[in-house]
């Protein structure tokens, strides 16, 4: 049997998962102490079961990301026969190599965590580099979101899709041609972290209607003056599409206030009252099909 072992920073989605694969969600009890530290407790006897444990390492990282090890180390000591860690958000997939003398590669070492806590397999949507699944020694399906996003745009004309960095441009280009639109990559340097600077862009937006693709929202900055450099350069109008919705400090309200005319974005992460200009796709058919392959009715 297959269950849905669900954490507690995508509920709704784990919901979704076990009604929509006709499998039993299974009760747990997460406590939170005064100090910090988590309690977790599986109820139902899952012995010899396979579990799909759903759970973003998204904000706050740290107590997801040790809720996460802390159920599937809980589950592999109920017995469970093959446990799936089903992770929408990757935290951490950004720091994929060192960014400084003798630093941590962070996203290997949360690579090493899971499979040492007990994962047999690692489900996730668009890791922020490809580089990143070579860190895993368990098996490791990476879901490409592109697919969510051709639906509404398929029918709109007079469009450009573009890259916010070059970074991005292979992510841009697959949908480009998918959609056999204009693609167009914007020139940015970091000077620090969440510090960027734009100057110039590769490719025709004048006169079109302009839809940025990226994988990461994170302080809104790089949006926000993408938009207004694209305006500037006669762009019609500008939207955006985006896997993962971090949305750090005031990034919503910034968003909210630009030039940008919608913000789409997916539940990898839970979001309660957005502005008006975003709107959620949902990925819960995106896993559905790779999670029927390998249960077990």
């Amino acid at each position: 049997m297959t269950r849905i072992i669900a954490g507690t920073s995508n509920p709704k989605l784990a919901q979704q998962l076990s009604k929509d694969l006709n499998i039993k969600s299974t009760i747990t009890h997460i406590k939170r102490f005064q100090d910090g530290e988590l309690r977790i407790q599986i109820i139902d006897n899952i012995r010899d079961d396979d579990v799909i444990i759903v759970q973003s390492t998204s904000k706050p990282t740290n107590d997801n990301l040790i809720e996460l090890l802390l159920l599937i180390d809980a589950a592999k000591h109920a017995g469970a026969n093959c446990i799936t860690a089903l992770i929408p958000y990757f935290g951490y997939s950004r720091q994929d190599k060192p960014s400084y003398p003798f630093g941590p590669v962070s996203a290997r070492l949360v690579a090493t965590l899971l499979e040492a806590t007990g994962a047999h397999h690692v489900i996730t949507l668009d890791l922020h580099s490809q580089h990143s699944e070579e860190f895993f020694k368990i098996n490791i399906k990476n879901i490409d979101a592109t697919a969510l996003f051709i639906e509404p745009l398929k029918n709109r004309s007079n469009i450009v899709i573009v890259s916010p960095d070059s970074g991005g441009t292979t992510r841009a280009r697959k949908l480009s041609e998918l959609l056999k639109t204009d693609l167009a990559v914007i020139n940015k340097t970091r000077q620090a972290p969440n510090i960027c600077q734009m100057d110039k862009i590769t490719g025709n937006v004048s006169n079109h209607h302009c839809i940025i693709i990226d994988d990461i929202i994170d302080t809104g900055k790089t949006l926000c003056k993408a938009t207004d450099l694209l305006v500037q350069c006669g762009a019609l109008s500008v939207e955006a599409f985006a896997s993962h919705a971090v949305l750090s400090g005031q990034a919503a309200s910034d968003l909210e206030n630009s030039p940008l005319k919608k913000i789409t974005i997916t539940n990898s992460i839970t979001h309660e009252n957005l502005p008006s200009k975003f709107e959620i796709l949902n990925i819960a058919p995106l896993f559905i099909q790779n999670l029927q392959k390998i249960i077990k009715n």
